[in-house]
Formats: structure tokens, sequence, C-alpha cells
């Protein structure tokens, strides 16, 4: 999902969260796996600290998803969800509010997105080709796992750091920790709700034809759960490809899946693949810059 009246401008997704480690239903936690994207999260502000003049700025978008599992077996799963996100920037930097929400239509349930409010700080030149951004936002629990564990807030603290060679790649680090203000830290079933999380992003985006472009996103998180000393690490990759087909709009197609480097459980030979019949899922998505 490029950015509107940039040359080159990245995918836009939430759907890749990495805070998945709930009791839920399968249907509950791919639909978690694709609000990452669905909650642009993970932008290419690359060719965009983006060139409109307006103060306002924003985009909606809708998408459809899916794994491979047959429609009677019992792990299917096809969503159709909706996001979007409101911005207001000035020379002090930007204020951003992004939702969403999700119909899994193989069970006929719906799920809101967790809102999330963020500062960003000007975008600061780093030479010719390098710039980064600050970030300070919160996640408000308007989703329905959220309210579900009664999470009271999660604010989190971000950077992102741009490469931009010129205007066919684009590329970005993000480092992130998140800290979740759960009203108990163990659930109804036992479980330990994640206290805090510290992730990198990575992102790289290639304009490889006039109004055409593959985007890869990769992240790497470490989640601890309350009451514990261990880590979670879990790894998420999504690839994509993206047509602007008018100066506004923006068509795409694209998978994502995440899954562990080592699975004590599984073993090594179960670890992370690129494509997991288990975790991975296809999206379409279309989306309108305002």
């Amino acid at each position: 999902m490029p950015y509107a009246h940039s040359r080159l401008s990245s995918a836009n997704y939430c759907a890749r969260s990495t805070t998945r480690h709930a009791k839920l239903s399968l249907g509950l936690i791919m639909s978690l796996m694709l609000s990452s994207q669905v909650l642009a999260d993970n932008e290419n502000v690359a060719a965009a600290i983006d060139t409109k003049r307006s103060h306002w700025s924003g985009y909606l978008s809708a998408s459809a998803a899916s794994n491979t599992f047959e429609q009677s077996a019992p792990s299917s799963y096809q969503a159709l969800s909706a996001s979007g996100r409101i911005a207001y920037r000035d020379t002090w930097g930007s204020i951003r509010l992004s939702s969403g929400g999700e119909v899994e239509t193989r069970h006929n349930q719906s799920y809101f997105y967790d809102t999330f409010l963020e500062y960003r700080t000007p975008s600061k030149a780093l030479g010719n080709d390098w710039s980064y951004v600050g970030s300070a936002g919160i996640y408000l629990p308007t989703g329905h796992t959220s309210k579900e564990n009664k999470l009271r807030a999660a604010p989190r603290l971000a950077g992102y750091l741009f490469y931009r060679p010129n205007q066919d790649w684009n590329f970005y680090l993000s480092p992130r920790l998140k800290y979740n203000a759960y009203e108990h830290e163990i659930g109804r079933h036992g479980e330990h709700f994640i206290e805090h999380s510290i992730s990198l992003l990575a992102d790289a985006t290639w304009q490889f034809i006039d109004n055409w472009y593959l985007d890869v996103n990769a992240s790497y998180t470490m989640n601890k759960p309350f009451n514990t000393s261990r880590y979670d690490n879990r790894f998420t990759i999504s690839e994509e490809i993206g047509w602007s087909f008018a100066p506004t709009w923006v068509a795409a197609i694209g998978h994502n899946n995440s899954g562990y480097f080592f699975d004590p459980d599984r073993g090594p030979s179960h670890s992370f693949t690129l494509y997991d019949e288990r975790n991975s899922v296809f999206y379409l998505s279309i989306t309108k810059y305002l």
C-alpha cells in the first residue's frame, strides 16, 4: 500500500503483530496475525514523509484473507477486514490515529483491533541517504482479546532509521519496545499475559516498474510474560506485490507467515519456514489514500 503522491511507497500493514500468545481459538490467532498488517504499523515512510502539502492525510483500506486449508477443515480461516488512519502533521511532527476490524467469515465472528494513537517526530537527515524518525504511542484496548483479558493500555516507543539510496529502493529498520498494562497478570485459564515486547522490524521496498512495487517485511520479537524469566521469540515475514492503478489508489496481493526459528516442543525440523500451512495467510487488499 504505497503512500499517495510519492513515486515509491510501501506496504502498509499492520497484520504483522507478534503478540499472539494468549490461549485463543485458531481462528482468533489467525485474525491477530492479519491485524498487524491492517493497522499499518509497518510503513515504509521511505519515499514518503510524503510529498503532500496538506496538514491532513490518511487512508482507508479493505482486504480479504485466507489460509490454504479446505473450507471444511477445522483450521480453515477466511476473513474480510477494513482499517483506516487519520493523521495531522506540522513542523513539530505528526499525530496519527489508526483503527480497524475484521469479520472471520467461516466462523461468523467479528473483531475490532486495538486503536493506536501515535506521535512521530519530524524527520531528521543523517547525510544524503539516511534519516530517522522517533515515535511514541499507545494501544487502546478496543480489540476483542484486549477487552477479554482486561488490558488497560499498551504504551510503545519506537524509532525508524531510513535508507533511501535512489528512487527505486527504500529500506528501514525499526526497533520497538511495548509494555502491556493488564488489570491482572494471569488469565482465567492460568496463562501468563505478556508484560513487555522487544522487537526489531526490517522492511525493503523495490519499485521494479513504474507504479509497481515489491515489499518484503520481516520482524523478530521477544515477548516476556508476567511472573516469568523466559522470553518467547517469534519471527514474522511478509511479501507483497502492489500496483498503484490510479494516483490515490493501490491494489496489492501478499502472503505472511510467523513462527519460531527453533520450537522447543517440536524440534529444529519443525521450526520457521517461509511457507507453513499452519500459519501462512494470503491476502488481497485495496487502499484509498486521502
